[in-house]
């Protein structure tokens, strides 16, 4: 399955984020390894645009890129997000005010209501899943999460939002596998004390981590993907590793995979997505 943490991270002074970590791993139904670099959190582009002089749409009025991350059914996950990101994108509207992010919400929700249910009726307990849009809101100017997970409502699962508004420091939200052991370790992480290597205010990153090096959780594995959304709009990031512990070569790696020269030349441009060791 999964194990994803997504954080109030007050760091960098004036530019609060929401700082995510995610495993890479995704595994069959009887936790069989099928894929190590498998993406699970993905850019949310909202882009508005508005009539021109000619009355045509062609004109952005706004954008803003949110997160959006799932755990639980590949298949739901993914294919969610292929069907939400094209209709999100190609906004229309005549008025000078644009979506809030709790409009973005509701149209999710809608979306994966209709999606889950129809799914559900073919497979039954595999159509399990759970995803979060998480990010700054704008209209609101505070950071965000809307959890969508299903719940039983005495006969069928049905796909619910749980909104998480104005995240503070050391807020927190977690999705995924081992769910009360996770919650309980990065809350207890929060309140240690800090050593080096180990910032408290980036603990959940190490805390996932910690579980893809333990060979104890077979559905949680591969590498960490790790990404910030903060009100200039959600930026993935680059791992940068060591070739050799306590060796001052390094290299970039994304999802498990190094990228090497042919992975970041695209023409005459280059992968710009920054790194974080």
């Amino acid at each position: 399955m999964t194990a994803i943490a997504i954080w109030c991270n007050k760091e960098i002074e004036g530019n609060p984020g929401l700082w995510i970590v995610a495993d890479s791993r995704i595994t069959s139904i009887e936790s069989f390894v099928l894929l190590e670099g498998a993406s699970k959190i993905f850019p949310l582009p909202v882009i508005c645009r508005g009539p021109d002089s000619n009355g045509f749409f062609s004109q952005i009025t706004h954008t803003q890129t949110y997160g959006y991350c799932f755990a639980g059914s590949t298949l739901m996950g993914q294919n969610s997000y292929l069907a939400i990101a094209p209709l999100l994108s190609s906004l229309i509207l005549t008025a000078t005010h644009f979506p809030a992010m709790t409009d973005i919400a509701d149209f999710v929700l809608k979306h994966l209501e209709q999606t889950h249910s129809e799914y559900q009726v073919r497979v039954g307990p595999n159509s399990m899943f759970e995803a979060v849009l998480f990010g700054w809101c704008p209209m609101k100017n505070q950071l965000s999460t809307f959890h969508f997970i299903p719940k039983f409502n005495g006969e069928v699962y049905s796909m619910t939002c749980d909104p998480h508004e104005n995240m503070q420091k050391h807020d927190f939200l977690y999705l995924g596998d081992e769910k009360d052991s996770l919650r309980k370790r990065i809350t207890e992480a929060f309140n240690c004390q800090e050593i080096p290597g180990r910032p408290v205010s980036r603990i959940p990153r190490y805390v996932i981590q910690d579980c893809v090096d333990d060979e104890t959780f077979p559905t949680i594995g591969g590498d960490i993907q790790l990404g910030i959304a903060s009100k200039f709009g959600f930026q993935p990031l680059l791992l940068c590793k060591p070739r050799v512990q306590g060796q001052p070569d390094a290299f970039m790696s994304y999802l498990g995979r190094e990228l090497t020269a042919e992975l970041t030349t695209v023409g005459p441009a280059r992968v710009g997505t920054p790194g974080i060791a």
